[in-house]
């Protein structure tokens, strides 16, 4: 199976398989389940994550585009 990173300075966001869809992650935290890969960097670039209470996303520079993230085999 293969998933996404996109490495900060602060840290790296993933977007992995998860039951019934993809799962976005910032370190130990959970950023939300989205029905895509590219739903999710369209959302993470955007701020627009459903559980990103402390963590505005907008402010990473976070590539809105999948195919600008690194590819991860997991």
């Amino acid at each position: 199976m293969k998933g996404f990173r996109f490495s900060s300075e602060q840290g790296s966001f993933y977007i992995l398989p998860a039951p019934g869809g993809w799962e976005a992650t910032f370190g130990n935290a959970s950023l939300g389940e989205f029905s895509s890969p590219e739903r999710a960097a369209a959302d993470l670039a955007r701020g627009v994550c459903p559980h990103a209470s402390e963590v505005d996303t907008s402010t990473f520079e976070i590539p809105e585009g999948i195919g600008d993230w690194d590819e991860v085999h997991v």
